[in-house]
């Protein structure tokens, strides 16, 4: 219930954007010409720029609905994704000039104008649209530690959801909560109809306590929703809690057997795109060398070790960010490449364009890599991650990738083994959910990491 209010609150968002777009070429054509006699020489060139800069809208964030909570970083974001959009309207007229127009003013108008108008509508969304949606009434049953924590997690997030009541499986705090506690023992379905609660959130250890599930199989029927507290954290922070993961958890959510179409299309993928990035790769290297070279003394290429699909050791190259000998007291993880000592000035660069990441697309078209899938960690650091997490090696179950959901969630640098568990939270995210739309997603994600120049 809470994720499908979600994704109507991005339809009534995205459908606004398309209809005020349309409508702002309208009003271009009409204060341009004073008339609507151009209309059908521009109604289907500026319709594909509208899809284009929905398509923009997204890879700048502008569909994270928590966003309209800051109206100054609302305001920067919807501006720089506008920019970067006129620029891609440009391109496309002037690049493609298959329709045989070249609207420079008009398009400038209609920049201005959607530019006015979609920040005005953004506005009222957030502040008036969204407000008209119920916020769905929760109820959690578990310990009160937990309690507290989905009561932060729902009260920090954009779900629309308010912890109301929590039925614990402990002594009652005498300590004042912010929502209504009893115990586990006056829990009853007449309790959970008085609080008019739509959903039910799990916590763990509940096995000891039949009389819960007596009374949710009751409740059933006045057609709540029940989740795990592994089902919220899912929704709200896009990672799988690792308290939660065990043998059956696994058994449960990964048959590969359902995913062996999806894999085969995704290898067809992968080749097609790979052939012009190699293209690409083959153009920039004369230009990266000689760059590297005026730079830094050493090679042009680094390769290194790296745990692939199955556990299957692999060798990635990549062009040379770091100087000569910068790990000659041995590995460690990846310090931010804005502070980090090892790189050198190009390479700081080269890194947040991922411009020296271009020579692993020789290992996509061999299918060790992917596109989109789990980082591959170095095996030198697998084995200390494996004896603090056994289920580890289990994140090599999927191809590993050039960018992966990790990468365009967690932005930090990974400088510990506490930072590459919670990355792996991500991980298994992924490979529980992996999907050729969420692959597509997160390809726009990193095209607006790399644009914005975040990540490591």
């Amino acid at each position: 219930m809470i994720q499908a209010q979600q994704q109507l609150k991005r339809l009534i968002l995205i459908s606004g954007d398309f209809l005020l777009l349309e409508a702002c070429i309208v009003l271009t054509l009409f204060i341009r010409y004073g008339s609507l006699n151009t209309w059908p020489t521009h109604i289907a060139p500026f319709t594909i720029v509208t899809l284009l800069w929905i398509i923009g809208f997204y890879i700048a964030g502008l569909y994270d609905l928590a966003l309209g909570q800051d109206t100054l970083k609302l305001f920067r974001t919807y501006l720089e994704g506008m920019i970067v959009n006129l620029g891609v309207a440009f391109g496309f007229f002037y690049l493609l000039p298959v329709f045989g127009i070249a609207p420079r003013a008009n398009l400038l108008l209609y920049f201005l104008i959607a530019l006015l108008f979609g920040y005005a509508w953004r506005l009222c969304f957030h502040r008036f649209i969204m407000g008209t949606f119920e916020r769905e009434r929760v109820l959690f049953i578990g310990p009160v530690s937990e309690a507290l924590e989905v009561h932060e997690l729902l009260r920090t997030s954009s779900l629309g959801a308010d912890l109301v009541a929590a039925v614990v499986t402990q002594d009652t705090p005498e300590i004042r909560m912010p929502f209504t506690c009893t115990s586990v023992d006056h829990i009853s379905h007449d309790s959970i109809q008085a609080q008019q609660i739509q959903t039910v959130v799990l916590g763990t250890h509940l096995d000891e306590f039949p009389q819960v599930t007596n009374v949710l199989y009751t409740a059933l029927f006045d057609q709540l929703t029940i989740i795990d507290r592994a089902e919220l954290e899912e929704a709200t922070t896009g990672r799988i809690p690792l308290s939660y993961v065990n043998q059956s958890w696994f058994l449960q959510h990964l048959n590969e057997s359902e995913k062996a179409w999806y894999e085969s299309f995704k290898r067809g993928t992968d080749i097609f795109l790979a052939i012009p990035f190699a293209f690409l790769t083959l153009f920039l290297t004369p230009l990266v060398t000689l760059l590297i070279k005026l730079s830094s003394a050493g090679p042009i290429f680094y390769s290194q070790t790296r745990v692939g699909r199955h556990g299957k050791l692999m060798k990635i190259w990549k062009f040379r960010t770091m100087n000569v000998n910068a790990e000659k007291d041995g590995p460690r993880f990846t310090a931010s490449t804005k502070t980090d000592p090892r790189v050198f000035a190009l390479g700081r660069l080269l890194r947040q364009l991922r411009i020296d990441e271009l020579p692993q697309i020789w290992n996509v078209l061999r299918g060790d890599l992917t596109f989109v899938g789990p980082r591959p960690e170095r095996p030198e650091f697998v084995d200390p991650l494996i004896a603090r997490m056994p289920y580890y090696n289990l994140r090599h179950l999927a191809r590993p990738g050039l960018t992966g959901w990790a990468q365009v969630r967690f932005l930090e640098p990974t400088s510990s083994l506490e930072d590459n568990l919670k990355k792996l939270q991500y991980d298994l995210f992924y490979i529980k959910h992996r999907s050729l739309l969420l692959d597509a997603a997160i390809l726009l994600k990193t095209i607006g990491i790399i644009l914005r120049r975040q990540g490591t």
